[in-house]
């Protein structure tokens, strides 16, 4: 199984955050991060003709399919960490429209909530390997 690639803003503290919690809880090796204005963000959008600029946080790709947004993309990276966390997968139970909506709400906030660094941090050496 290909690793699950996330795209994510890396100038955001909050992203940031959420990047760092995911290396530590991948037991399992199954993920790999790249910022979204990566060569390897700007090789997935040709290949999986997605325009980028409409894409404010993060990207989910399997390698296979389409790039999952917002709440999709989210449970995806829950499902693949598996484990407990896949008990917040009762979350898919609520509409989408209605998940999307939070998703997008705090992604359009998430500066103002959380700030934003001045340059996309190097990772912790236990996880340069994650990313690409």
């Amino acid at each position: 199984m290909k690793p699950l690639i996330v795209f994510y803003d890396g100038y955001c503290l909050f992203c940031n955050f959420w990047i760092r919690f995911l290396c530590r809880w991948d037991t399992k090796d199954r993920l790999r991060f790249a910022h979204l204005t990566s060569t390897w963000a700007t090789e997935m959008a040709y290949s999986a003709n997605v325009d980028l600029s409409r894409e404010d946080s993060v990207l989910v790709w399997d390698q296979q399919n389409k790039p999952l947004t917002a709440s999709a993309g989210v449970f995806k990276i829950i499902s693949t960490l598996g484990g407990v966390w896949r008990l917040l997968l009762i979350f898919t139970l609520l509409p989408d429209f209605l998940l999307n909506w939070i998703y997008r709400g705090v992604a359009q906030r998430r500066y103002r909530w959380f700030g934003k660094l001045e340059h996309c941090p190097l990772p912790k050496v236990e996880y340069q390997h994650k990313f690409l």
